[in-house]
């Protein structure tokens, strides 16, 4: 398949995922407005999203991480060389032995449940009854681990297919089934919050059971059987179990620095949730679509031991992704404290919880493009069934990162915590990015800069011309709907003059998306679309 070919299935395949994204992505802010109505960032927002925390990260770790990252490249590899039967006859497997181990994973976390929660959120000790409301809702929320691996797995199987549309749309179902109880049910109880957490448990069943006839579609049977021996799942097993560490480094600094903020003060660990719920805009758009789509694309590559044509993927990846993540950087740069205004700033989210949730939003900014980048690193890493490397990068970053937030959580707070992150995102995206250049030899870096320097050129005219906009009005002192039409226009100014100056000046890179989309699809491309 000819580059182009290669770049356009990528492309397209993370824009049909993009359309059930950014419908999801809708959704969730609404659910995080309704969080923030109902529960501000008081004690229950805090234990929440401790509770939250735990099977939130399962799910980074397995639908966007290790589970995915070593599936996909054993299960394509199969699809190559061996029959159908052979190929379900693992899946089978594994989808059974998952089962059961997440079963008893399930069964044990509710038990150590308080035990789990005193060393997450040891800071909450000090306020009475939050360690035992946390305790309760981790109990209640821990049976979507089992639901949400499930759900990974069968996204794992369909994306290795190609098909990416549906897997991509059950967290429009998860979001769906928690605004629902709460718009149902949320005022008509003494404690919201467990409205929010039964939801997450509804929310994980569909996300299951939606995908359940696509996988028959496509040759599944779930034919009952345990088989923790067979060579594929072992192998699986084996690439799986490090790299739980190293796929999900991110996710598990959220985690720590979640620990972190339940030592400072009330709301500290809820702001963390609302800023990256967010940063997340962006991120689950484009990026972490991107990610989705370059692994199988990669594996194959892998197999063929076709190496210019990844390297030529990731350029075109990475020039992409610059493009995209610039100047929503400079946008959450500018207008940080408006859209948390906009989005949050009602019932119990006060002005106070405005302003710590808007500075870590401020912080979370700069690491967007270097966490979307390690995005499109880590699944070059994977294609080759290389775990360790991310993993011992993953270590240090973990240890810098907490050496970090220690020294900045002081002086500025759950700012610091913010701004941490953004740091190690950097030198994790840097390590990574050296790494695989040994590994794979020399990547074509000039054109990805020279993108990168007209991208930055232009989201900064865009920044000004959006900053200057926002200060011809008094903003903090407008009612809800002058601070909507505000807020909008100056993101429709942003993008009207960002994607002006792209014309002008990075014509190139634009032509080059114009050409992945204007060749015809081939039957093949065509049944991403399922």
């Amino acid at each position: 398949m000819e580059q182009r070919d290669q770049n356009r299935r990528v492309l397209r395949s993370t824009f049909i995922m993009a359309i059930p994204t950014l419908l999801s992505r809708v959704l969730g802010l609404f659910r995080d407005i309704l969080q923030a109505k109902f529960m501000g960032t008081g004690h229950s927002m805090d234990a929440f999203t401790i509770a939250y925390l735990i099977p939130n990260l399962m799910r980074r770790l397995t639908a966007e991480g290790a589970m995915t990252a070593a599936f996909i490249p054993v299960f394509t590899q199969i699809k190559k060389e061996k029959s159908k039967e052979e190929l379900w006859k693992f899946a089978n497997a594994f989808f059974f032995d998952l089962t059961l181990i997440m079963a008893g994973i399930m069964v044990l976390g509710i038990v150590l449940s308080p035990l789990l929660v005193r060393i997450i959120a040891p800071g909450f000790g000090e306020v009475s009854g939050k360690w035992e409301l946390t305790t309760v809702l981790t109990q209640i929320i821990f049976p979507y681990i089992f639901l949400i691996s499930l759900a990974a797995l069968s996204m794992a199987i369909l994306n290795s297919f190609h098909k990416f549309f549906v897997p991509a749309f059950t967290p429009v179902l998860f979001n769906l089934a928690i605004i629902t109880a709460a718009l149902v049910f949320a005022d008509k109880t003494e404690e919201p919050v467990f409205v929010f957490a039964v939801g997450v448990v509804v929310g994980g069943v569909l996300q299951l059971a939606i995908q359940v006839p696509f996988l028959w579609r496509n040759g599944m049977r779930f034919k009952f059987g345990l088989s923790f021996t067979h060579p594929a799942v072992r192998k699986v097993g084996k690439l799986m179990v490090p790299g739980l560490f190293g796929a999900g480094i991110i996710q598990i600094n959220y985690a720590i620095s979640r620990m972190l903020a339940t030592y400072l003060e009330v709301g500290s660990a809820s702001s963390l949730y609302y800023a990256s719920r967010v940063q997340e805009l962006t991120l689950g758009l484009f990026s972490i679509g991107l990610s989705i789509a370059l692994l199988p694309t990669f594996s194959e590559q892998a197999v063929r031991r076709d190496i210019q044509g990844m390297k030529r993927t990731l350029v075109f990846s990475f020039k992409f992704i610059v493009f995209i993540t610039l100047p929503a950087m400079v946008g959450l740069l500018i207008l940080h404290r408006p859209i948390i205004q906009v989005l949050l700033e009602r019932g119990l989210f006060s002005g106070l919880s405005t302003a710590m949730t808007s500075q870590c939003l401020f912080y979370f900014a700069f690491g967007l493009p270097f966490i979307s980048g390690v995005k499109i690193l880590a699944p070059a890493f994977y294609s080759f069934m290389d775990i360790k490397t991310p993993v011992i990068v993953a270590f240090f970053v973990m240890i810098t990162y907490i050496g970090l937030s220690l020294i900045l959580m002081n002086p500025l707070r759950v700012s610091g915590i913010a701004l941490a992150l953004s740091l190690v995102s950097v030198l994790n995206f840097i390590a990574l990015f050296f790494l695989l250049e040994r590994k794979i030899g020399r990547i074509q870096k000039k054109e990805i800069v020279v993108s990168a320097v007209k991208s930055a050129f232009s989201a900064a005219v865009m920044g000004f011309a959006v900053w200057f906009f926002m200060g011809q009005f008094d903003f903090p002192g407008m009612i809800f709907l002058e601070q909507l039409g505000i807020l909008s226009a100056a993101i429709g100014l942003g993008i009207l003059v960002y994607v002006v100056l792209s014309i002008l000046f990075s014509h190139e890179d634009l032509r080059s998306l114009k050409d992945v989309f204007s060749r015809k699809e081939d039957s093949k491309d065509s049944g991403e679309k399922q």
